[in-house]
């Protein structure tokens, strides 16, 4: 056995947790290595030192006032920080991170020493950009005014026909 396979074992060992073979290879090992000889000795006079140590019983009023500590750290957190929960809340982080962006990109754009071209530029592609919105806008407006007519074209055929009832037809 190695020098770190016996330290891994070297816990159970001394606390007689170990199957009888693998405690006859950590014996063996333990006669012809003096390092790990002496890890053993003092791991030994280190169980026996707590051992020895008396328990000690804490006292009621002791016990009564570490149970009341998550208590009044309650109250205390309910009274004086409710604005900082909300904004801590794992929820916003997605929020902050955007925002975080957002300021990285405003920085760079006004900051920049070619800021002025950068913003030129932006500032192009937010009029096209609104050109475009106004284009579809209109041929949105001329589509609704061809669906319009054909939708009354064919509630005049089907009551031309007869297909439709009275009440369809008082629409």
């Amino acid at each position: 056995m190695t020098c770190e396979r016996i330290e891994e074992l070297l816990s159970a060992y001394l606390e007689g947790g170990l199957p009888p073979d693998e405690r006859a290879g950590v014996e063996a090992h333990l006669g012809g290595c003096p390092d790990c000889a002496e890890l053993a000795g003092l791991m030994k006079e280190t169980m026996a030192a707590a051992a020895a140590m008396p328990e000690i019983e804490p006292s009621p009023a002791l016990l009564g006032r570490l149970y009341g500590i998550p208590g009044s750290r309650r109250e205390k957190k309910r009274l004086a920080r409710p604005v900082f929960e909300w904004l801590t809340r794992p929820a916003l982080q997605p929020v902050y991170a955007a925002l975080t962006a957002v300021f990285v990109v405003l920085s760079f754009v006004l900051f920049h020493p070619e800021g002025r071209g950068i913003r030129k530029k932006i500032d192009v592609g937010l009029h096209r950009g609104a050109a475009t919105v106004e284009r579809l806008w209109a041929g949105a407006g001329t589509l609704k005014g061809e669906v319009g007519a054909f939708a009354g074209q064919v509630i005049k055929s089907f009551d031309t026909l007869g297909l439709l009832g009275e009440s369809e037809n008082k629409q």
